[in-house]
C-alpha cells in the first residue's frame, strides 16, 4: 500500500489525495466518512481532499446515491496522467531547447586546506590544454610534476618558475630559488601559483605549519595580476643574474623605494 501510495503522490497528488483514491479503489462506493476511515485521513480534511480529486478526474460523485463515490478507473486515470505528462514532457523540451545561455559568469572559491589545494591545483593542470603557466615551491613540484608532464603531452606549452631544483617536463624553466630565499623571509610563507589557459587559476599560500589558504577562480582580472606576478618574478631573476647579486643588492640598498619594497610585506 505504501508503495502505491508513494508512487501517486510522484504522480502529482497530495498524500491525502492518495490515500483517498487508494481507499476507493479498495471500496466504492462509499461516502467522506467510510473513505476517511478506510484512508486514515483526517475527517477535517476528507471533503476538501474529494473535491481536489474530482477538479483531477480522478474520481466522480454518484448521481443516484447522495454522498457517494466512485474511483475514475485507474487503467483510465493512468492513461489521461500519461497524456499529460507526455504532453508536458514535450513542451518542457521544447521550452528548455529555446532557453538563451547566460553568458560567462566569473567565479571565485576561497578555500583552506592543504589537501584542497593540491585538488584544486591538478584541477586546473588536468583541464589545460594551451599554456599552463606556474609558479611552485618544490614541495608542490613533487605532487603536480605528473600531472604538468601530461599537460605538456597534450600540446599545452609549460612556463615554470620552481623556487628551487626541479626536474619539471617544461618548455620553460626557471629555478627561481634565490627570489624564493627572500619572499619566504618577507612573507613567512610560501606562495604558490598554477594558472591553464590564462583562464582558470589556483593562488595558495602555506605557512611554516603546513596550513593552506588560498583561492580558485576564473575572474580575468585576477588571472592577469597573478600572469604578470610570475613573469615579473621570471624577468627579476634573468635581470639579477645578468647584472650580478652584488650589483643588485647595492641598487636595492642605495634605492629607498626598492628597501622599502623588500623590506615590508
Amino acid at each position: 500500500m505504501n508503495e502505491i501510495i508513494l508512487k501517486l503522490e510522484q504522480l502529482g497528488f497530495s498524500s491525502y489525495e492518495a490515500k483517498a483514491y487508494y481507499a476507493l479503489i479498495r471500496k466504492y462506493p462509499a461516502n467522506g466518512y467510510e473513505i476517511s476511515k478506510i484512508g486514515k485521513i483526517p475527517s477535517a480534511k476528507i471533503y476538501e481532499t474529494l473535491n481536489r480529486l474530482k477538479m483531477k478526474g480522478a474520481i466522480i460523485a454518484s448521481d443516484t446515491e447522495t454522498g457517494k463515490y466512485y474511483p475514475v478507473p485507474s487503467e483510465i486515470l493512468l492513461a489521461k496522467l500519461k497524456q499529460e505528462f507526455t504532453s508536458m514532457i514535450k513542451d518542457l523540451e521544447t521550452q528548455l531547447k529555446q532557453t538563451e545561455p547566460l553568458p560567462d559568469i566569473d567565479l571565485t572559491l576561497n578555500f583552506s586546506g592543504y589537501e584542497t589545494f593540491i585538488e584544486k591545483a591538478l584541477t586546473v593542470i588536468n583541464n589545460t590544454n594551451k599554456s599552463l603557466l606556474v609558479s611552485i615551491w618544490p614541495n608542490e613540484d613533487v605532487l603536480l610534476n605528473d600531472a604538468i608532464a601530461k599537460a605538456k603531452k597534450r600540446g599545452a606549452t609549460v612556463i615554470a618558475g620552481v623556487f628551487g631544483n626541479s626536474s619539471i617536463e617544461s618548455n620553460y624553466y626557471v629555478n627561481l630559488e634565490t627570489c624564493g630565499i627572500s619572499s619566504q623571509v618577507r612573507l613567512e610563507k610560501r606562495l604558490n601559483i598554477v594558472i591553464g589557459d590564462s583562464k582558470e587559476l589556483v593562488i595558495c599560500e602555506v605557512d611554516e605549519n603546513g596550513e593552506a589558504t588560498g583561492v580558485w577562480t576564473t575572474t580575468p582580472s585576477i588571472i592577469l595580476v597573478a600572469k604578470e606576478y610570475i613573469k615579473h618574478d621570471i624577468w627579476g631573476n634573468i635581470l639579477i643574474d645578468a647584472i650580478g647579486k652584488e650589483k643588485f643588492n647595492n641598487m636595492c640598498d642605495n634605492n629607498e623605494m626598492l628597501t622599502y619594497l623588500i623590506r615590508n610585506r
